[in-house]
Parts: structure tokens; sequence; C-alpha cells
């Protein structure tokens, strides 16, 4: 009698167990959709440390629900319900975050836009002056800021694992001098545009 206790406990912990893990895995997709989507939340600074966590979550979660899947094959106990909702969260959050990451295109028209408005400014020229924490569709911009050359550059708030996932954007009408696109790295993407890894000209 005490055996049967014993297994029927041993059970409900692995049932708890593999909704526990569901849990955690929601909240890793919940954070990996912030951050893909450029949502206010995670905070934009803190958008590398916050992606690499939830997938640090997601693959810790993939190990238990095989685990979960095993024991469940080894006790022949029917937790599918669990493992399916795993399933379920884990190809949403991955498919989701793909599928919802904005462009610079979606929104070129609005960060032209205040690159104009910026240049329409005689003071910023002039004082260098850094204008912060700027929301422009759904991106959000550390700092802008008009250079001596009549460039306005954008510097996105959102960090990644790569300098490519580290964007800045220039706006340059007239174009960019051969020195400044060796010192930024900056690539021409048409319409007056340019890109270059943000991570370079941050000490620029």
């Amino acid at each position: 009698m005490a055996f049967e206790s014993s297994s029927d406990l041993d059970r409900g912990s692995l049932g708890r167990m593999a909704w526990i893990n569901v849990a955690a895995t929601l909240v890793a997709a919940a954070v990996m959709t912030g951050t893909a989507w450029h949502l206010p939340w995670p905070n934009p600074s803190d958008s590398a440390v916050a992606a690499a966590g939830a997938r640090v979550v997601l693959v810790l979660s993939a190990v238990v629900t095989l685990v979960v899947a095993i024991l469940t094959a080894i006790q022949r106990r029917r937790r599918t319900w669990a493992i399916a909702a795993w399933l379920l969260v884990a190809g949403c959050a991955l498919g989701v975050s793909a599928v919802g990451r904005p462009t610079f295109g979606d929104h070129q028209s609005e960060f032209e836009e205040v690159a104009r408005q910026l240049l329409r400014e005689p003071e910023n020229s002039q004082s260098g002056r850094y204008h912060r924490d700027l929301r422009i569709g759904r991106f959000d911009v550390a700092y802008a800021h008009v250079s001596t050359d009549g460039s306005v550059y954008f510097y996105d708030a959102r960090t990644g694992p790569s300098p490519s996932e580290n964007p800045g954007w220039i706006y340059a009408p007239h174009g960019l001098s051969e020195t400044s696109v060796e010192h930024t790295g900056a690539r021409n993407i048409g319409g007056g545009w340019y890109t270059f890894p943000n991570l370079v000209v941050d000490n620029y």
C-alpha cells in the first residue's frame, strides 16, 4: 500500500513538473515576443539579456519536456496534454518572434519625417544636440543627432549579440563622404539612407 502511495505521489509530482515547465515556457515565449516585436517590455536596453535568457529557458524546458515524455512512456501514463501544450507554446514563440519582427523599411517614412524635422532646427547642427529616448514606429531609438555634414544619425536602443543586431541608421540625402563610410562601416540602403553597426559608431 505504501508502495502504491509513493508511486502515485511520484506520478503527481511528474505531472506538476510538466505543467510548471509549460508555465516557464509561457514566460520565455512572452519575453521572446516582446523583444522581437519591439514592444515596450522588456526594457529596450535590456533586450539582449532578456532574449538570451528566454532562449536558455526554452532550451532547458525542451530538456525537461523530453525527460517527462520518457518517464511518461516508462510509466505508461497519459500526460500528452502537458507535452502537447509545451509543443504549442514553444512553436508559437519561435514562429511569432520570427514573423512579427519589424524592419526599418516598415517605418522608413516615419524616420525620414523625424530626420527632416531635426534638420529644420538650426540649433541641432550648431550645438550637436542629442535627442534621446525616441519612439519611432515600433523602434526605440536611444538618441539621434545631426552631424556637421548635415546627416542625421539614429542609434537603436535595442541590443543584440552581434553588430548586425545593433543597427543604426543615417539619413544623408546628399550622400556620405568616403571617409565617413569607411569609419562607420555604413552601407547604402537607398533613398538617402545608410545603415551601420551601432557598436562601431558609438565610439565615433
